[in-house]
């Protein structure tokens, strides 16, 4: 047995994309034509040409993407890279050793030299193995409901008409759910509506490269707006549950059975055929097809030819509808268990994410957003894993889902230290102080290390000491757990008994307890050891300027349409620096965190030399930048990067004081006349007065009262008048998007013929 290696080709968008990088271009300038190349099975730049206007105008009239063009001609199907297929292997007879090359991978790995299509071409065995961590999460939420509810889940005998479930998948509230999480797949269930089993096996068979342009026509004839008409009266049974469309390759197979009188194995060797496309094959197989028609149902040859032109066409998209059913099976279970038991089905699949802070960040965001609390780890509270707990009691008396976080996905926690201190808890009780804890565990596992994680993430919190004075005390109370461990084992214990045993550590002379430590100081604990915040977070001092200045936020930056720029905002809270291989110019890939998740940035070549200094950890930036939002999270492609607190004073167009007429008097003018002149600039000031009979007037003040909008204006206005007497009137358009280098190129030559 050996995996498969397999070789990867320089296709039309990849070729445009890498040549854009090398021609020292951003990667949006190469996605924005390889997004101009239709996604077709067997496109390529030539065929691009004909069939894109688009491409075809770009091509025709901008310099630069001539010059790329005419290059990627070049490149375009050669080999690009070797790799290993994921699940692939190839099965043998004997050693492979005797029947084809084989090498050993950078990781040891005995991989053939061959790819799979020589491989099968020598009779071998190709067969691939696919580990699913779904069916993990699957049997973790069966086995949390009957823990938790008592209720017995029979995955495989599920009923599939659960109107939670499709409610679900209608909504896109996907994220989870086998095969149908993507945010394309998000936007297609709530245009298509699902009802059926049926309906999602069709979905996941049509979402892929080739199949994918018969997905708006799909969708007009599932909500009838298109007719449905068939070629032969035979082919309606055969794809009347796909309104008309052949999706199948057993469909395909079915079509030549009843049409041309094929056998089961003839029709997969037209299948076969078809899938290659070799000329010679298919004139073969016409004529075959053509008799058989004539044979079986006296269709006329030319009748005959125009549905055999059908089905080839079909069949190069064709997918495997077992394969498909067996897929389409498993995302309704996942999306039936998310829309019955969501705290449970969230709880396994952050389990299921505890090795990877990003993915793990997407299902806590999805918690948020579905109203279920995730509340951080606690010695005292629940177990090893993520698991439903107790959440914010209701007016009703019931309480909010929840989930407690698990401390085995604590950063530098192991799962042997955790299960330590779960024995001892499930032994003598919860946990009264730090002292009780270490006197109780395992020190040898549950050690310096794992208690300073324990404290500064807050799983510590119910042994009623600031984590500050906790984290003070780690090792005068490891050392006197280690004592009293040390007793015990020799059968003693201390002269003053319990009492002692048990007692506090004194942390300061006096007995009195260290001083917290600072908010942003816990928050980063927080963020380092569980990946998300548990107590608040750092961008909350800042909402009001994102709420009043960003015109979009990483969530609702998905729904944007490509290629759109935008404001947005954020704090810089991972930052990965490089040397880029085909240009030799460095580049940062920057994580912008808001208030509801997570972005990327990439800033290269003159926007990397103009702003890197700007791009710091737990900087808060406003960007005006592009949106790539073909991803889970949206990419920026910035244009201009800024600190969000210079914001005010270039997006603000007005600034009003709104105040009462009685309280005002002259000592009070005299002061917002002070504050005025400490704070010049050239922004327009409007004093909005509530008269006491009710109305309000409305008076621009002179040029000379012009304003410089600022946080620092903000504030003491608000300490001089009170909450709610500042208002900025803020510029909403949508910025205008960077002319680039071609564009510019194009529009300079164009003048020059005119």
């Amino acid at each position: 047995v050996a995996q498969i290696i397999t070789f990867g080709t320089m296709g039309a968008k990849s070729v445009l994309r890498d040549l854009s990088r090398v021609n020292g271009l951003s990667f949006s300038d190469g996605d924005r034509l390889a997004k101009m190349i239709p996604n077709e099975l067997k496109m390529d730049l030539s065929k691009a040409l004909k069939v894109s206007p688009d491409f075809k105008q770009a091509y025709d009239t901008e310099d630069m993407t001539r010059e790329l063009v005419d290059t990627a001609f070049v490149l375009e199907d050669i080999v690009r890279n070797a790799s290993v297929h994921a699940a692939g292997v190839v099965i043998g007879p004997e050693p492979l050793v005797n029947l084809l090359p084989l090498k050993q991978d950078e990781d040891g790995t005995i991989v053939t030299q061959y790819p799979m299509g020589p491989v099968g071409d020598l009779g071998l065995l190709k067969m691939d193995f696919l580990g699913l961590k779904t069916l993990t999460v699957i049997r973790n939420v069966c086995e949390m409901v009957k823990k938790q509810r008592g209720i017995d889940i029979v995955i495989d005998d599920l009923p599939l008409d659960n109107k939670p479930a499709y409610d679900l998948l209608n909504k896109g509230n996907t994220v989870g759910v086998f095969q149908l999480e993507s945010g394309g797949m998000r936007d297609l269930c709530r245009k298509f509506q699902i009802s059926s089993v049926e309906h999602i096996t069709a979905l996941v068979a049509l979402y892929r490269p080739g199949p994918m342009d018969l997905i708006p026509d799909f969708i007009k004839r599932r909500h009838g707006e298109v007719t449905i008409e068939y070629e032969h009266p035979l082919l309606e049974s055969i794809s009347k549950e796909t309104y008309g469309v052949l999706i199948y390759q057993e469909q395909v197979m079915q079509a030549t059975q009843f049409l041309a009188g094929y056998t089961l194995g003839g029709a997969d060797l037209l299948r076969r055929a078809m899938g290659k496309k070799k000329p010679e094959e298919m004139a073969k197989q016409r004529a075959i097809f053509v008799k058989g028609a004539a044979t079986t149902n006296r269709i006329p040859e030319s009748k005959a030819n125009q549905i055999f032109d059908l089905l080839e066409k079909f069949a190069g998209y064709g997918f495997n509808k077992s394969h498909a059913a067996a897929y389409a099976i498993v995302s309704y279970q996942t999306a039936y268990l998310k829309a019955n038991y969501p705290v449970e089905f969230l709880s396994a699949m952050m389990t299921n994410e505890m090795g990877s802070l990003d993915k793990l960040q997407i299902v806590l965001d999805e918690a948020k957003s579905m109203g279920v609390e995730v509340h951080p780890p606690d010695v005292n509270e629940g177990g090893s894993f993520f698991g439903p707990a107790q959440g914010t009691p209701e007016q009703d008396g019931s309480h909010k889902d929840a989930i407690r976080f698990g401390l085995a996905a604590i950063k530098g926690v192991g799962e042997v230290a955790v299960e330590s201190i779960l024995k001892a808890r499930a032994e003598g009780g919860r946990f009264t102080s730090l002292s009780d804890l270490c006197e109780r565990v395992d020190i040898r596992v549950v050690n310096k290390r794992v208690l300073e994680a324990l404290v500064r993430c807050g799983a510590c919190d119910s042994l009623k000491e600031n984590r500050s004075t906790l984290f003070a005390s780690i090792e005068r109370t490891l050392a006197r757990g280690a004592s009293v461990a040390s007793d015990r084992a020799r059968g003693q214990t201390s002269l003053f008994g319990a009492a002692d045993a048990f007692s506090a550590p004194q942390t300061q002379a006096g007995g009195g307890g260290l001083p917290e430590w600072p908010e942003h100081e816990r928050l980063m604990a927080e963020k380092e050891l569980l990946g998300f915040y548990v107590t608040g977070h750092p961008l909350t001092p800042y909402a009001g300027l994102i709420t009043r200045y960003c015109l979009h936020d990483s969530i609702t930056a998905r729904e944007l349409a490509p290629r759109t720029v935008t404001r947005i905002g954020g704090m810089v809270s991972a930052i990965q620096s490089g040397m880029s291989k085909k240009t030799g110019k460095p580049y940062a890939m920057v994580t912008l965190e808001d208030l509801h998740g997570s972005m990327s940035m990439l800033c290269m070549n003159e926007n990397y030399d103009k702003y890197r200094e700007l791009l710091v950890i737990n900087q808060v930036l406003l960007l005006v930048a592009e949106v790539n939002n073909d991803e889970d999270k949206p990419k920026l492609f910035p244009q201009e990067i800024m600190l969000l607190e210079s914001a005010p004073a270039k997006f603000t167009t007005q600034i009003h004081l709104r105040l009462n007429e009685a309280h005002l008097d002259t000592g009070r003018l005299e002061a917002i006349r002070s504050l005025v002149e400490r704070h010049r600039g050239r922004i327009p000031l409007f004093l909005c007065i509530r008269r006491n009979a009710g109305d309000r007037v409305y008076i621009e003040a002179h040029e000379r009262w012009c304003v410089a909008p600022s946080v620092a204006l903000q504030r003491e206005t608000d300490d001089l008048l009170g909450q709610e007497t500042y208002y900025a009137r803020v510029d909403t358009r949508m910025p205008e998007k960077a002319v680039r280098k071609w564009e510019r190129k194009a529009s300079d030559s164009s003048s020059d013929d005119e």
